[in-house]
């Protein structure tokens, strides 16, 4: 049975462009701070811990943006032929062209000046992503192969149904995975595919028929903390303890991340319900074009922090010299400042070039 959103047409569409604005400011916070997570000794202690806590507030970013897909993908109905020209269009050739892209600057740099044939940069592509971020990609192309079954599976089954399959989803997923790392074993049963990430994209679905209530968000507020203090905490404490980052709980399907996300989509819809509760034209107007550039800003912001990274200073007028505090990778400033610093340039100047490619035929189609 078709579930029916609680939240109405017009404010639906704009709390999904809010959370897949924030997502993507997430994911760019999420690369940045990593920058000092990786590297375990080579900054400061406090440092490092900074980089943690900004590293777990963006853990979401990943979910809530397979959520919002989930929201609005499923409820639709068209022809097979319909949804893959649209996304072949939208999706993978945007895909194709940056990973050449990421590919032939990378070949570039660290071969020579050789770049490879488009014959072994296609086999390349095939096999790994040319870049680190793109890795997301390849998750939505296996989760398109099957929204269109998992479409006639939840317009026409009872929800309580849709339910059970996010349970078996969490118990056989999440859940299992924890108890494996507990036991030191790995269980027989395995759902595969049907245990990664189309659960988030199931639970995004789920979640626009359920009733924001203050309850709710009170507890979504609450889980939130709990999961994010909880990740931080374990994370600095066997990392010090084993002497190597321990990532084991900063995984996207981990249980903790699961609930942490779920939390955060929740407040972050409330958020937006809350604020556009009545007309805000400027905001909106703002909302809705981050939110159309937000793919293009995913394959390109790891080009602009590279650019950060290596523009670290710039003469002005005299003798003077200023320093642009955006060299993420040497965090010469204490990380609690640079950090968010080089995630909001990032993320104003991959903004700023995505919306100027949108504006110019045939390269707006290469930034969807």
């Amino acid at each position: 049975m078709q579930s029916t959103s609680t939240v109405p047409v017009t404010s639906r569409y704009l709390w999904a462009d809010f959370i897949r604005s924030v997502g993507i400011l997430l994911v760019v916070l999420g690369h940045v701070s990593a920058v000092a997570v990786i590297r375990v000794g080579d900054f400061r202690a406090t440092d490092w811990v900074m980089g943690n806590v900004y590293n777990v507030i963006a853990r979401s970013c990943v979910p809530i943006l397979f959520m919002v897909s989930g929201a609005l993908l499923l409820p639709k109905q068209e022809s097979l032929t319909n949804f893959y020209t649209k996304r072949v269009q939208k999706v993978i050739l945007p895909f194709l062209f940056w990973s050449l892209l990421y590919l032939a600057v990378k070949e570039s740099i660290f071969s020579n000046g050789v770049v490879i044939g488009l014959k072994t940069s296609i086999l390349y592509i095939v096999t790994r992503p040319a870049e680190y971020h793109l890795w997301f990609m390849y998750e939505l192309f296996g989760i398109y192969l099957i929204t269109p079954i998992f479409r006639v599976f939840v317009n026409n089954a009872e929800r309580s149904t849709a339910w059970y399959f996010m349970a078996i989803w969490f118990v056989l997923g999440p859940a299992q995975q924890q108890v494996e790392a507990w036991l030191g074993v790995q269980f027989i049963f395995n759902l595969g595919y049907l245990t990664g990430y189309i659960g988030y994209f199931i639970l995004g679905y789920l979640l626009t028929g359920v009733k924001l209530t203050p309850r709710l968000i009170w507890l979504s507020s609450a889980v939130y903390i709990l999961c994010a203090v909880f990740t931080v905490r374990v994370t600095v404490y066997m990392t010090i303890r084993s002497g190597t980052l321990f990532d084991f709980y900063q995984d996207l399907l981990g249980w903790n991340i699961v609930l942490l996300s779920l939390s955060a989509y929740i407040l972050l819809r409330a958020a937006a319900e809350k604020m556009f509760s009545r007309p805000r034209p400027a905001l909106e107007k703002i909302v809705l074009n981050l939110s159309a550039a937000s793919f293009g800003m995913y394959l390109i912001h790891v080009f602009v922090m590279g650019f950060l990274d290596q523009f670290s200073a710039f003469p002005l007028s005299g003798p003077s010299t200023f320093v642009i505090p955006f060299h993420v990778f040497t965090i010469s400033a204490p990380a609690a400042i640079m950090i968010p610093l080089a995630t909001l340039a990032t993320f104003v100047l991959s903004w700023a070039i995505i919306s100027l490619m949108q504006k110019i035929p045939y390269v707006r189609a290469l930034v969807a």
